[in-house]
């Protein structure tokens, strides 16, 4: 049978590739019927040789990669059940939990850019009033803009509370959590139909993609916008339309709009380009012909120079990775260094001037050459040449697609892109066009010069198996069948296949040897594990699918025909023969069932249970506790009381109780953030954080007090024992030290264990039953950071 990628590869030779035959779908509309529809067109198997699958399997692909349409209903009512799931699981309470302290800081901001630089657009720019601009600190411009446009609709729509509120502060990120359920969609010829299914189904009820789908932070935007740069390059590829290339283009602006992680996707996809180039690059240049037919060594001889290529490549990259972020981590030891900061921050200035005086003249002669060589093709003067031109004729588009397809690339094409992800960079990062000379030397350089800051600064403090802790806690369906999709992708490897295995594991690599280890970053592993867990979920499911739809036609057969018993289902007879894997296939089956139970309640609990009750989801990190939802209530009864709902009430707020209150006190007008500095001294409410409480006494004759939690977290006993300094290691030197107990002793008895104690693997797999099922804590509860709110004596409504 032929590969798939052999037979697009044909209709991909010619110098204008838009030109692709399309090559029709096969007549069927079930998502589980016939099988054809299921295996995925360049792969033909369903594992561990189950070639009565591959005989059955036709080598097709689909010609209409659009939304789900009428054209094939119930292909398309599957998938927009999976979608409505996870769109129902997404917005279903999105403004129940209470905004986490970067979450108030993301719509705060938006607020100010929206009354700011949008409906104040011409004093913003001419440097009149206060704006929003474009800081690392704060991540990417594009949720800022994103939800300050919700922000505008809702209030269009007159929703409640002027279309500004916790809901509507989430619904981008709920919003693009869902569409990244229907990404998978578009890779039905990578995947199957089913496959795809899957991935969708996965990524919908995912604990951690759904989790994170109700949190207003970049980590869910970058994630679908890394999906999307998956499936618009695969797309391309496959289909060379333009409108894929720009949705590429526009998908990787954006994601660099997002985050400054997108540097790490750039590593990760940048690197297995590089290999899959090596790879076609050797792939022409046969091995085994070279060596006699008597020889012994020729059957274990690859046929062509592919492998050794990336073999080479591989020996040649990795030591340069090594070095390279070798180099990084010094040089953000060099910039933390107080002695070095104010050179490196000059340095980084005049980087970003130069910059920006450079990039406009840059800019100008690239669009003359490009306009130029436009308008010559367009008008039809190019000199016209037969066959391929330049490098493309060194190329074969049968062996080699991917050089085929970027030597082969239309100027238009690549003009589009280009000037696509351009105008998305300069609007966002200029906020509008109210900062451009700012937004431009600060796209390019601030983001990454903040990232190496916190390479040094290294938040939370996490250990590097912290992942592998977190993942498995939650994503048990995917983890099991991720690891058997990554085999099932090396035993019978594709492009895409590879690609899958290399993104997952690098990912998980490159996110554990980086410095900041956060909850929110663990779905750019989880992702691709869950495309990944489709792929291993697939092949049984074809099994006892097929294996239920012969016995129902085999007992429809013999009571219709009773008289020719001899006539039996073919398949049947295979799947006699291959008893062990149906057996395989059935138990595979069952296991993804069971395992989608804790999958589904954890998702359930951390969303709908304990979505903000960090000390029994190790998910909910430093989360604002709902006993500000109670504060609130006081606050607006005590400003109805006094002020008539006016909102006029004398609130003073201490330094470190300010985040979330600047949220929650938004339409608040006589609110005093620096509390007593500069601020009434007679205020009937005062709010203090933990770090003031030196300062309660001095209330305590004026005012009633009562102390509520304000954020609270996890155990951390998990974190390696500190460091203990021995007469062979005086300072430690090497040794990893985070406060904690070390992993397994914290498994089995939490963070209070006996003396000597050492990893039980009876009692951490008690324990770990026990929170999954009943939220049993592994340590302390109390981990919490508390806010003491005063209210005058006298009045009404107590503290």
């Amino acid at each position: 049978m032929k590969r798939h990628e052999e037979k697009l590869s044909e209709v991909q030779s010619h110098t204008e590739p838009e030109n692709v035959p399309e090559i029709a779908e096969p007549e069927h509309s079930d998502i589980l019927e016939p099988l054809a529809a299921m295996e995925a067109p360049e792969l033909n198997d369903a594992d561990v040789s189950l070639t009565d699958l591959d005989e059955a399997s036709e080598d097709v692909v689909d010609k209409d990669v659009g939304p789900p349409s009428r054209k094939y209903p119930l292909t398309a009512i599957a998938f927009w059940g999976v979608i409505l799931l996870g769109a129902v699981l997404r917005f279903w309470g999105l403004g129940d939990k209470p905004l986490h302290h970067d979450e108030s800081m993301h719509a705060y901001y938006s607020l100010q850019l929206l009354y700011n630089n949008i409906e104040n657009w011409g004093s913003c720019a001419k440097g009149i009033i206060s704006c929003y601009t474009y800081s690392p600190v704060l991540h990417g411009p594009f949720q800022f803009h994103a939800i300050a446009f919700v922000y505008l609709i809702a209030q269009w729509l007159h929703a409640p509370d002027h279309g500004v509120n916790d809901f509507t502060a989430r619904i981008v990120a709920a919003t693009l959590g869902t569409l990244m359920v229907a990404l998978p969609y578009f890779l039905r010829d990578y995947l199957g139909k089913l496959g795809a299914w899957l991935a969708s189904f996965l990524m919908a009820i995912s604990p951690s993609l759904v989790y994170f789908s109700h949190f207003t932070r970049e980590a869910i935007y970058m994630a679908f916008f890394t999906l999307l740069l998956v499936v618009a390059t695969g797309r391309y590829v496959r289909d060379r339309k333009m409108r894929w290339l720009v949705w590429g283009a526009a998908a990787f602006s954006l994601s660099y709009a997002t985050a400054e992680a997108t540097f790490l996707t750039i590593a990760i996809f940048g690197s297995f380009l590089g290999a899959i180039i090596a790879w076609e690059l050797g792939k022409r240049r046969p091995l085994r012909v070279h060596i006699g037919t008597e020889s012994p060594l020729r059957k274990y001889l690859p046929a062509s120079w592919g492998l050794l290529a990336v073999v080479l490549y591989f020996l040649i990259f990795l030591p340069i990775a090594k070095i390279g972020l070798g180099i990084l981590n010094t040089l953000s030891d060099y910039i933390n260094n107080p002695t070095n900061t104010p050179n490196a921050d000059l340095f980084v200035q005049n980087l970003k001037n130069n910059t920006v005086t450079v990039v406009p003249w840059i800019g100008i002669v690239l669009g003359i050459y490009v306009l130029s060589v436009l308008i010559r093709e367009m008008v039809g003067k190019m000199p016209i040449v037969a066959g391929r031109r330049g490098l493309a004729k060194r190329v074969d588009p049968q062996q080699q697609p991917l050089l085929d397809t970027i030597l082969t690339m239309s100027w238009t094409h690549w003009f589009f892109a280009l000037m696509c992800g351009w105008a998305i960079f300069l609007l966002l990062f200029t906020a509008l066009f109210t900062n451009i000379r700012g937004g431009i030397g600060d796209g390019i350089w601030q983001g990454l010069y903040y990232w190496l800051q916190q390479q040094g600064l290294a938040r939370g403090g996490q250990p590097w198996y912290y992942y592998l802790m977190l993942i498995p806690l939650y994503e048990q369906v995917g983890v099991v069948f991720g690891i058997v999709g990554i085999i099932r992708c090396l035993r019978r490897p594709t492009p895409f296949r590879l690609f899958l295995v290399y993104w997952c594991v690098g990912t998980l690599f490159i996110y554990s040897w980086a410095a900041e280890k956060m909850p929110w970053l663990m779905i750019h592993v989880t992702m691709p594990l869950m495309l990944l867990a489709a792929i291993g979920l697939e092949p049984g499911l074809l099994m006892v699918w097929n294996w239920i739809k012969d016995w129902v036609q085999h007992r429809q057969t013999s009571s219709t025909q009773s008289s020719a018993p001899k006539l039996a289902i073919p398949s049947l007879a295979r799947l006699t023969r291959r008893s062990i894997v149906a057996y395989a296939s059935v138990l595979s089956v069952v296991l993804a069932v069971l395992l989608l139970l804790p999958t589904i309640h954890n998702m359930y609990e951390v969303n709908y249970v304990h979505a903000a009750d960090g000390p029994h989801e190790m998910m909910v990190y430093v989360q604002t506790t709902t006993d500000i939802d109670v504060e609130m209530a006081k606050i607006t009864a005590l400003d109805q009381k006094m002020d008539h709902g006016q909102h006029t009430l004398s609130i003073g707020i201490m330094n470190h109780a300010g985040w979330p209150f600047y949220w929650y006190l938004r339409d608040y007008t006589n609110v005093c953030y620096s509390f007593p500095t500069g601020c009434a001294q007679n205020n009937p409410v005062v709010i203090i954080g933990t770090q003031e409480d030196d300062t309660s006494a001095y209330y305590n004759q004026q005012y009633l007090s009562h102390q509520y939690k304000l954020r609270s977290w996890w155990d951390e006993g998990y974190k390696p024992a500190p460091c203990i300094p021995t007469k062979a290691n005086h300072e430690c030197a090497g040794q990893q030290g985070g406060g904690g107990i070390g992993l397994g002793i914290w498994l089995s008895y939490g963070d209070n264990p006996p003396p000597g104690a050492t990893f039980n693997p009876g009692l951490a797999i008690k324990n770990i039953w026990g929170w999954w099922w009943q939220r049993r804590a592994f340590g302390n509860t109390d981990g919490a950071y508390y806010m003491t709110m005063f209210v005058q004596k006298g009045l009404s409504v107590a503290p």
